[in-house]
C-alpha cells in the first residue's frame, strides 16, 4: 500500500541534506557576486523546485501549518507555498548578513528599543526570545552595532563544518556563539554571563530534547523550550520576546513587552511549565499573522494527525 501523507510526514525527521557546508559556502559567494534585485529571483526558483521535487517536505510543512489555520487544507497548502518562496529570500538575506553587508544597506524598522534599554539598564541581563519565525539571525547584527554584548545560544548544525562556519559568521559581527548539545541543561556559564549583564539570544520553539516542555499553541499540545523558565529561576534575568519580520523591501524588529516572573513559582517544574506557556501564549498571535514566516521543516506537533 502506498502510505497517505501523514504517513510521508512522519519519515521527515532532520533537515534537508542541501543543508551542508559547501553549500552554503556557495549561497555566500552567490550573494558577493549578484546583486539583491538577482539574488532574490534566482533563490525564489531555486525554491519552487526544491519544493516541487520534495513531497513528503512539502506535506510536512502543510501539516506544520493545519492547526493555526483551523484544519483548512487549501488554506494550509497556499500558506505552505508562499513559506518556501519567503525562506528562499530569508537564506539569500541571511548569506548577506553572513557575508558582513553593512547595516546602513538594510531597511530597518526598530520598535520597542526603550524596552531593551530599560532592561539592560537593571544589570542582571537580558534574556532575548524569538521562535523561528522572519530573519531572526539579523538580530545579532542590529544589537552588536549599538554596543550589546551578544551571546547567541545555538544547537549543532548538520552536516560537518557548517557549525563553526556559522560561528566564525557570527564572530565577524562581535556575537559570540555557544552551541548546545544535549547536555543543554548545563548552562553554568550562560547563567554567569546574564548575572555579568550579558544579552542572550534564545530560540524556543523546536528545542533539544532535554530542554522539551509539552504546552499548548493553536490549541494542540506543541514542544517549546523550558531553557528559558530555567535561565530566568537561576538568574534572575530580564526576559524579552523579540519578532524579526520582512517589511516594504527591509525588516520590522519589535519588541515585545517584557515577561514578568516570580523566581520562587519557577522552582518546580510546573511553574517553568506555566512560564513557558506564558511566552509562547505571546507569540501565538505574531505567528498566526506570519504564517508563512514561521520556518519548519520537520513535523513539529506530537500525533499529528492524518490529512482529510
Amino acid at each position: 500500500m502506498t502510505a497517505g501523507p501523514a504517513g510521508n510526514d512522519r519519515r521527515i525527521s532532520g533537515p534537508s541534506s542541501l543543508y551542508r557546508a559547501e553549500l552554503w559556502r556557495l549561497g555566500l559567494l552567490a550573494v558577493r557576486v549578484l546583486p539583491r534585485p538577482f539574488a532574490g529571483p534566482l533563490c525564489y526558483a531555486a525554491a519552487g523546485l526544491y519544493r516541487s521535487l520534495h513531497p513528503r517536505r512539502r506535506e510536512a510543512v502543510v501539516q506544520n501549518l493545519l492547526p493555526a489555520l483551523n484544519g483548512d487544507r487549501g488554506a494550509a497548502e497556499r500558506k505552505a507555498s508562499a513559506l518556501f518562496r519567503e525562506f528562499a529570500f530569508k537564506v539569500a538575506d541571511l548569506w548577506r548578513i553572513e557575508c558582513g553587508v553593512p547595516l546602513e544597506d538594510w531597511r530597518i524598522d526598530l520598535r520597542g528599543w526603550d524596552l531593551f534599554a530599560s532592561a539592560q539598564a537593571r544589570g542582571r541581563g537580558v534574556l532575548m526570545l524569538t521562535p523561528h519565525l522572519g530573519n531572526w539571525e539579523l538580530g545579532g547584527p542590529l544589537l552588536t552595532s549599538r554596543g550589546v554584548r551578544l551571546l547567541v545560544l545555538t544547537q549543532p548544525e548538520p552536516g560537518s563544518g557548517l557549525t563553526e562556519l556559522r560561528r566564525a559568521s557570527r564572530a565577524r559581527w562581535g556575537i559570540e556563539t555557544l552551541v548546545v548539545r544535549q547536555d543543554a541543561f548545563a548552562f553554568v556559564e550562560v547563567i554567569q554571563r546574564l548575572q555579568e549583564g550579558a544579552t542572550v539570544a534564545l530560540l524556543i520553539d523546536r528545542p533539544p530534547s532535554p530542554t522539551a516542555v509539552t504546552v499548548e499553541l493553536f490549541g494542540r499540545p506543541f514542544l517549546a523550550s523550558v531553557a528559558a523558565a530555567e535561565l530566568a529561576r537561576a538568574s534572575g534575568c530580564t526576559v524579552l520576546g523579540t519578532a524579526l519580520l520582512p517589511e516594504a523591501g527591509g525588516y520590522r524588529v519589535g519588541i515585545l513587552p517584557e515577561f514578568t516572573y516570580d523566581r520562587r513559582a519557577l522552582g518546580d517544574r510546573e511553574g517553568r511549565r506555566q512560564f513557558t506557556q506564558q511566552i509562547l501564549r505571546a507569540f501565538e498571535p505574531v505567528i498566526r499573522q506570519h504564517l508563512d514566516q514561521w520556518y519548519h521543516f520537520v513535523p513539529i506537533w506530537p500525533e499529528t494527525p492524518a490529512a482529510r
